[in-house]
C-alpha cells in the first residue's frame, strides 16, 4: 500500500526541516519520537502562545507528524477563495464576470481571493453568489 505525503502547514514545515537536519546530524537518522521530542522542547523554550505550539499538541496533528517522518509530507496548499453562482465561477474581479470555468481556471485568471473575508464582501456586493474554496471544490468534481 503505498502512502500520500501529509499535508502540513508551511509553519510546520519550517521547524521540522531544521529538526531532521540537527537529527540527521546528530543520529544519522530522523527518528519520529526524538524529532518530536526536540520539536516539542524547543517550543517549551520559546512561547506558548505560537502557532506550531497550539497546532502541535492537538494529538490529531501529533498523529500527522509521525505519518509525515514515515511517508513524507508537502506544504498544504494556500487558501484560494472563489466564487461561483451556480456552474459557473467569478473569472474576472474587476468586471465581475463568470464564465462555466474549472477552479484552476479561476486561479489562472487571477479571479481567486486570498482571504474568505475579501470573497464574501464581493458576494454581499453582488447580491448573489457563494465563496467556495478552490483547493476543495476541484476535488470533490473529479
Amino acid at each position: 500500500m503505498e502512502h500520500e505525503k501529509v499535508k502540513l502547514p508551511k509553519t510546520i514545515i519550517n521547524v521540522l526541516d531544521n529538526e531532521i537536519k540537527q537529527a540527521t546530524m546528530w543520529l544519522n537518522v530522523a527518528q519520529p519520537f526524538t524529532t518530536i521530542a526536540a520539536i516539542l522542547n524547543e517550543m517549551n523554550k520559546t512561547t506558548f502562545d505560537s502557532d506550531l505550539f497550539w497546532w502541535i499538541n492537538l494529538p490529531a496533528n501529533q498523529w500527522k507528524l509521525i505519518d509525515a517522518l514515515r511517508y513524507g509530507y508537502e506544504p498544504e496548499p494556500e487558501p484560494r477563495w472563489g466564487i461561483k453562482s451556480g456552474n459557473c465561477y467569478m473569472i474576472d474581479s474587476c468586471l465581475w464576470r463568470f464564465a462555466n470555468v474549472t477552479p484552476e481556471l479561476v486561479i489562472d485568471c487571477e479571479a481567486d481571493f486570498d482571504e474568505k473575508y475579501e470573497a464574501d464582501e464581493v458576494v454581499n456586493k453582488l447580491g448573489f453568489g457563494e465563496v467556495v474554496d478552490l483547493n476543495k471544490v476541484g476535488k470533490a468534481d473529479d
